[in-house]
C-alpha cells in the first residue's frame, strides 16, 4: 500500500511502497525512483496529488504534511479558480474600473492561479486581461508588502508575441497602464541588448520581444534525451542574475506546440525564472492534444514534467496509413482526472456565451468552376504528377508536394518562370511556378466584389501569389485595396489597418500567416477566403479578425471560395476532424456546435489528411 507525504524540506513528495507498485509508480508523470534513499519522489504539486490518488485511488495513504499542504492549496487557489471559471462577474478591479464582467472574471482567476493558461475566445480581450492581471498581481504585492507577508511581483516583465504584434502590446500597455514603462525589443542585435539592458537596470517594467529574437537571447531548456550544446548553455541577456523577472507572457502560445523547437526551449528556459507564467491563445489545440503538453509545460513545469507519460496516460494513440504514430483524443477513463488539474490553470470563454451583444456568424459558400486550361493543369497533376506549362515542365516529387500543386491549380493556372536561381550540382537552372490568369477563384471575388457594392471586406489566402492577383484586379476594377503579407514591412501594415478601420479603404487583402493574428479589422463585416489553410489556428484566427469586439454589425458573413471537385475541399474536411479534437480539451457548446456545422457541409464520413494524399 503506497504511502505518500511532504517531505521535511517542503519541496517534494516522498512515496514509500511496495516492489509489486513499481509499473503503477512509473505510469504517474514526474515520479523517479531514488536509488540513494530508496525511495519514489514526485514533484509537489496538484498535479502530483491529483494522479496518484487516481493511480491508487482509496489505497493511497497520505502523509499529515502532504495532506495539510493539499487542503491549503485547494482553498487558496484550486477551489476559487474552479468557481471562477464558470462565473459571469467578479469584484471590480480597482486600477481597471471599465473591465467589462467577463474581462474582471479573468483578472481575478489568472491573478488567483498566479500561473495559468488563457484560452478565451478570439476578440475577447486576452490582452487587456493580461495587463489588468500584472497590475492586480502588483497591487497584491504591494499590499503583502505593507502587511508584512511576501508575495511574488508581477514586475519586471516579459512579454513574447509574434514580430507583427509587438507594436499592438507597446500601444495596449500606452492606453490601459501608461504609467509603465515599456520598451519593445527590436531592431539589430545591438539594439536588442539595449532594450534588454534597460529591463535589467530597472528603466523599463516591461519589455515586448518576439519568438523568434527570444532565442538569441536566453539560453535554451533541455527536453527528452536532446543534448545542449556550449552555446544553448551559456548564459545571455534575459538570464542576468540582476534581471529577476515577475511574469513571463507568452501571446498566441500555440507557437509553442513542438518540444523540440529552440523557440519554445527558449520560453520554458525564461519562464522558469518567473515568478508568474501566463499563455494566451484561443486555440491551445491545433491538430491533437499532445500539443496542450508544451503549452502547459510552459505554464507549470512542475506539474507537466513528461510528455511521454502524459501522453501514454491520457491520449488514445494509433498508427495512420503512412506508419506514423497520431493522437487521436482522449482516454475517457482518464481525461477527469486530466482535467481536475488543468482547469485551475484553464480558463475558457466564447464570444457567444460572454458577449450577448456580438453578432453571428453567417457562412456561405460560393462555388467557382475552373476555366479550361486551369482544369487541363489540374487533371494532368491529379493523373501524372506532371504537367506542361508556358515556360517549362512542373513535376511534383512526393505525394505531400502533389497535393500542394493541386491547391494551386484548384485557384489559378500557373506559368514556369526563371528566377535566376541554380541547381547546387547541375547548375541548370531551376525554374519557379507562379500563379497567372486564368484564376476561378480571383473571377468569383470579383463577383462577391460587386454583390457588395461599397461595403468593406477582408480577404483570405493561403498564397502570396493568390493575394498579389485579386489586390491587381481589384484595384484593375477601381477599388481601394490595402495589402498585409510577408513582404509589406510592419509600419504599412499598421498604416493599411488604420486607412481599412476609418474606412478609406474597401479592401484589405490578407495572407493567412501574415494577416491572420493580432489585427483588429472591425470595420468590415465580410471575410472573404479564397484558400482554407489545413492549420485550424490560421483558420479560426482569420476568421476572427472582425468577429470580436468592437463589431456592430448585425452579423458577420464568411464567405468561402470553393472549386468544386478538388483537393480544394481537404482544409473543410481535415478542419472537422481538428474541431473535434479542439473540442475535446476546451468543452465549450460553441465548439461543439460549429464541428456540427462543418460536419454537416463535408458529410459523415469526413476523414483526415491521408486519405486526401491517397485520393490526390
Amino acid at each position: 500500500m503506497p504511502h505518500a507525504e511532504l517531505n521535511a524540506a517542503g519541496d517534494r513528495v516522498d512515496i514509500t511502497s511496495e516492489y509489486r507498485e513499481r509499473e503503477a509508480l512509473k505510469a504517474v508523470p514526474g515520479t523517479k525512483w531514488d536509488a540513494n534513499g530508496r525511495i519514489w519522489t514526485a514533484p509537489i504539486s496538484w498535479a502530483t496529488c491529483v494522479q496518484l490518488r487516481g493511480q491508487f485511488g482509496t489505497a493511497l495513504q497520505v502523509g499529515p504534511r502532504l495532506g495539510a499542504w493539499a487542503r491549503q492549496e485547494a482553498a487558496s487557489r484550486v477551489t476559487p479558480c474552479l468557481a471562477m471559471r464558470t462565473a459571469t462577474d467578479a469584484p471590480e478591479i480597482p486600477s481597471m474600473p471599465f473591465l467589462r464582467p467577463h474581462q474582471r472574471v479573468a483578472v481575478r482567476f489568472m491573478a488567483t492561479a498566479g500561473s495559468a493558461l488563457n484560452a478565451d475566445d478570439m476578440g475577447l480581450g486576452k490582452t487587456l486581461e493580461t495587463i489588468g492581471t500584472l497590475e492586480e498581481l502588483e497591487r497584491q504585492a504591494a499590499d503583502a508588502v505593507r502587511e508584512g507577508r511576501s508575495a511574488a511581483p508581477a514586475y519586471p516583465a516579459l512579454v513574447v508575441c509574434p514580430n507583427a504584434v509587438k507594436r499592438a502590446w507597446v500601444e495596449e500597455f500606452a492606453r490601459w497602464a501608461p504609467h509603465r514603462r515599456v520598451v519593445e525589443v527590436g531592431g539589430s542585435a545591438a539594439k536588442r541588448r539595449v532594450a534588454i539592458a534597460a529591463l535589467a537596470a530597472g528603466e523599463a517594467d516591461v519589455a515586448v520581444i518576439n519568438y523568434e529574437a527570444l532565442r538569441s537571447h536566453t539560453r535554451l531548456a533541455g527536453y527528452g534525451n536532446m543534448a545542449l550544446t556550449d552555446t544553448e548553455r551559456e548564459p545571455k541577456e534575459l538570464n542576468d542574475p540582476a534581471l529577476r523577472l515577475g511574469t513571463v507572457v507568452a501571446d498566441e502560445a500555440h507557437r509553442i506546440k513542438e518540444p523540440k523547437a529552440k523557440q519554445t526551449r527558449a520560453l520554458w528556459w525564461i519562464g522558469d525564472q518567473a515568478a508568474h507564467r501566463f499563455a494566451l491563445t484561443g486555440t491551445p489545440i491545433a491538430d491533437a492534444p499532445d500539443d496542450l503538453w508544451s503549452l502547459m509545460r510552459f505554464v507549470a513545469p512542475h506539474e507537466w514534467t513528461s510528455k511521454t507519460r502524459y501522453v501514454s496516460r491520457y491520449a488514445i494513440e494509433s498508427w495512420n496509413l503512412h506508419g506514423f504514430r497520431v493522437i487521436q483524443g482522449l482516454k475517457g477513463e482518464t481525461s477527469a482526472e486530466l482535467f481536475k488539474y488543468l482547469d485551475p490553470r484553464f480558463i475558457r470563454r466564447t464570444k457567444g456565451a460572454v458577449l450577448a451583444d456580438l453578432p453571428p456568424k453567417q457562412y456561405v459558400r460560393r462555388y467557382a468552376e475552373m476555366a479550361p486550361k486551369q482544369q487541363r493543369a489540374y487533371e494532368a497533376m491529379r493523373k501524372a504528377m506532371v504537367v506542361e506549362l508556358d515556360g517549362g515542365v512542373l513535376a511534383a516529387a512526393s505525394p505531400l508536394a502533389k497535393l500542394t500543386r493541386l491547391m494551386q491549380f484548384a485557384s489559378a493556372l500557373g506559368e514556369m518562370v526563371d528566377n535566376g536561381r541554380k541547381h547546387p550540382e547541375t547548375g541548370d537552372p531551376v525554374l519557379d511556378l507562379v500563379l497567372t490568369e486564368p484564376s476561378c477563384k480571383v473571377d468569383a471575388l470579383l463577383d462577391v466584389a460587386d454583390e457588395l457594392g461599397d461595403k468593406q471586406a477582408i480577404v483570405f489566402a493561403e498564397s502570396k501569389q493568390l493575394i498579389d492577383m485579386a489586390l491587381a484586379r481589384l484595384a484593375k476594377a477601381g477599388a481601394t485595396v490595402g495589402a498585409i503579407t510577408g513582404s509589406v514591412p510592419l509600419d504599412e501594415r499598421a498604416d493599411a489597418v488604420t486607412a481599412f478601420q476609418a474606412g478609406r479603404l474597401q479592401f484589405m487583402c490578407c495572407t493567412m500567416a501574415a494577416g491572420g493574428t493580432g489585427l483588429t479589422l472591425t470595420a468590415a463585416d465580410t471575410s472573404i477566403f479564397l484558400q482554407r489553410s489545413f492549420n485550424l489556428i490560421l483558420d479560426l484566427q482569420a476568421e476572427d479578425r472582425n468577429h470580436r469586439i468592437g463589431q456592430e454589425a448585425e452579423s458577420v458573413t464568411i464567405v468561402d471560395i470553393i472549386t468544386p471537385g478538388t483537393v480544394d475541399e481537404a482544409p473543410h474536411e481535415v478542419m472537422a476532424a481538428k474541431l473535434e479534437r479542439l473540442q475535446e480539451i476546451v468543452r465549450d457548446a460553441e465548439g461543439e456546435a460549429l464541428w456540427q456545422q462543418e460536419m454537416a457541409h463535408v458529410g459523415p464520413d469526413a476523414d483526415t489528411l491521408a486519405r486526401w494524399l491517397q485520393r490526390a
